[in-house]
């Protein structure tokens, strides 16, 4: 199997889809199966396998001992100031408003577009105003469309074009935990509130022609964004400006959730309940790396302090003396009679003590 595995290693993404070997450019040949897609193939044959060896088909698991190591890459991340100088350069409104969003409340770029205006509360939280987080947005092919429980999708969006081969779907978030309620900051805010007006504005200018998806990021024909696009826009932004490191739009996300806990101080519990992080494991998992600035900090203080210690009053510490209590003169009668006084326990340890 561990040949399995170093083949899966050398795997591209969508080599085979539904068992059919796909034609894939060398573009899509250069990106290769995680090793987190291999640790989960593991996992999913030692399931399989147990049911067999239960079911007496088998009798061991065929597979390694130890399940295939995964490999967590260090992701690249924008600090604050960065991010905040980024979003002054987007002048595409839909694209600032999404940006801006993923960067202060850590949202993935499916919840972003999955976002309807009712749910957002601006009088809620003594008039901060919060955003309900119940949907993501993302396109999946019709086949595997099929197949999904259709209690797991709220809306499919009718196809833009003839012959399409996926669709455009609403559908429940990744995880229980992505289920949130979030806080707005007061730029967001009136950010969201300039573009719902904006919203209405379109459809005034041409009623005739605009077809309410009933989505916050809209066209102004009133279709929805779709992520493909989203993703072109950021792109396109991205490669005007190339002055900034250069990080995929998923990457502000990540941004966002380590800005968060290095301002908390490491609270993962508070900053799990923004981002939707299935556990705080996880989180802690993902971004270890924000416990290294309190670490700095520490060797900081001792660098500081440890150092410049005044030592002219300091004198060696002498070891304290060892006192041995006096003797005690006990007579034999004594000693003979606490014997006979102790019970059955005392002198079974009594005896181990003298013949030990």
């Amino acid at each position: 199997m561990k040949s399995s595995y170093a083949t899966l290693a050398k795997t591209p993404c969508g080599q085979y889809v539904h068992g059919v070997k796909q034609d894939l450019s060398k573009k899509q040949k250069k990106r290769l199966l995680s090793s987190t897609s291999i640790h989960e193939v593991h996992t999913l044959l030692k399931t399989a396998f147990s049911y067999a060896v239960e079911w007496d088909l088998i009798h061991k698991i065929p597979l390694p001992r130890d399940a295939p190591k995964v490999n967590i890459e260090e992701r690249t991340i924008w600090d604050e100031k960065t991010m905040l100088a980024a979003l002054q350069t987007i002048e595409n409104p839909a694209l600032h408003l999404a940006v801006h969003m993923s960067m202060i409340l850590s949202l993935r770029e499916g919840e972003i577009l999955g976002l309807q205006p009712s749910d957002l509360d601006f009088d809620a939280a003594d008039g901060r105003g919060t955003i309900s987080v119940s949907k993501t947005m993302q396109r999946a092919n019709k086949d595997a469309l099929e197949k999904l429980d259709p209690n797991q999708v709220y809306h499919t969006f009718p196809d833009r074009r003839e012959g399409s081969k996926s669709s455009l779907i609403l559908k429940k978030p990744k995880t229980k935990k992505s289920n949130r309620v979030l806080y707005m900051t007061k730029p967001l805010k009136e950010e969201l509130q300039a573009w719902l007006e904006k919203l209405k504005q379109d459809e005034q200018n041409a009623p005739e022609k605009y077809s309410n998806c009933g989505q916050l990021f809209r066209l102004p024909d009133g279709l929805p964004i779709a992520p493909e696009l989203l993703t072109k826009w950021y792109r396109l932004w991205r490669a005007e400006h190339p002055e900034f490191e250069q990080i995929v739009f998923h990457g502000l996300r990540h941004s966002s959730a380590t800005y968060q806990l290095l301002q908390s101080d490491g609270d993962f519990k508070s900053v799990q309940g923004n981002t939707g992080h299935a556990t705080a494991a996880v989180l802690m998992d993902t971004y270890a790396h924000t416990q290294d600035k309190p670490r700095l900090e520490l060797a900081e203080k001792i660098e500081a302090n440890f150092y410049t210690q005044d030592l002219t009053q300091a004198t060696p510490q002498q070891p304290p003396e060892s006192k041995q209590p006096e003797a005690t003169k006990i007579t034999g009668k004594a000693i003979l009679e606490a014997i006979r006084l102790m019970d059955a326990d005392e002198r079974r340890e009594l005896t181990r003590v003298l013949f030990a």
